[in-house]
């Protein structure tokens, strides 16, 4: 049995399905064929792309099919999740900004049809999801950004505070947490408190490495988005950045957990 990870994908769902067939984990119909194989999502199947709703459907379609076979597929929660499910719940009220909260969402690139596609049973799938995961020696979580600490000091009490403002009609809850959410690159090498910062994330949640998304790779390395076809390790092998892009045109990839770091 392996664990698969797959990054931001951003509505990119012909690119998503492509990486699943490479792998092997889904047949050329998008039925599950990874046997007892895992497979994580790192969130963000939203906005930028075409279908953030086709990637989500997709997903849950081979998570029923996936248990059925001694499989596993599961997601954390990424903002672009939170941002849809904002939209969704608050619709047309006026935000902190003076701006309809639909209009926010647009703004940070918001698919119409995804909100016309939405359905209590998306958003009843996104409020499962949870933030942080620990998968052996792994830290899964979707942002390289310090919010995560805010919301409690172990696994199951973010999850739970994350639960709890999803379940949340307080607006500025939500506006303050996506906010938060705007950190980026938290952890870089660029700088001197980024190892410490892991470090402080490591040590509070536990695990060896932490596995985000969030900050494409080919903008965190200043690099042709074609050129990215793996994960970049940085942070003396503390850290993983596993979003290729797609969206800035990278091919994307597939970050296999190899049995003996899990």
């Amino acid at each position: 049995m392996s664990t698969f990870i797959i990054g931001d994908l951003h509505g990119y769902h012909e690119q998503y399905i492509h990486l699943l067939r490479e792998t092997g984990l889904c047949d050329s119909e998008t039925n599950w064929s990874g046997g007892h194989h895992h497979l994580w999502l790192i969130g963000d199947f939203f906005d930028r792309g075409v279908s953030g709703i086709k990637c989500v459907d997709i997903t849950m379609k081979l998570q029923e099919q996936a248990v059925l076979e001694g499989g596993c597929v599961q997601s954390l929660l990424g903002n672009h999740e939170l941002m849809i499910l904002c939209a969704y719940r608050f619709k047309n009220e006026v935000n902190s900004e003076g701006r309809q909260v639909v209009d926010r969402w647009r703004h940070w690139g918001g698919i119409e049809q995804d909100l016309e596609e939405f359905t209590p049973q998306h958003a009843n799938w996104i409020e499962t999801l949870p933030a942080m995961a620990r998968v052996g020696q792994a830290l899964l979580l979707h942002a390289d950004a310090m919010l995560y600490i805010n919301f409690g000091t172990t696994i199951e009490m973010v999850n739970t505070a994350f639960r709890e403002l999803m379940a949340s009609r307080e607006l500025h809850q939500w506006e303050m947490t996506l906010t938060a959410f705007s950190e980026h690159m938290a952890f870089s090498e660029l700088e001197i408190t980024g190892k410490h910062r892991a470090s402080q994330v490591l040590n509070l949640y536990g695990g060896e490495f932490l596995i985000h998304g969030h900050t494409p790779i080919p903008y965190a390395r200043r690099v042709d988005p074609l050129s990215v076809t793996e994960a970049w390790i940085y942070g003396d092998g503390t850290c993983v950045n596993i979003d290729g892009g797609i969206y800035m045109g990278g091919p994307g990839f597939v970050y296999e957990l190899h049995d003996s770091i899990i």
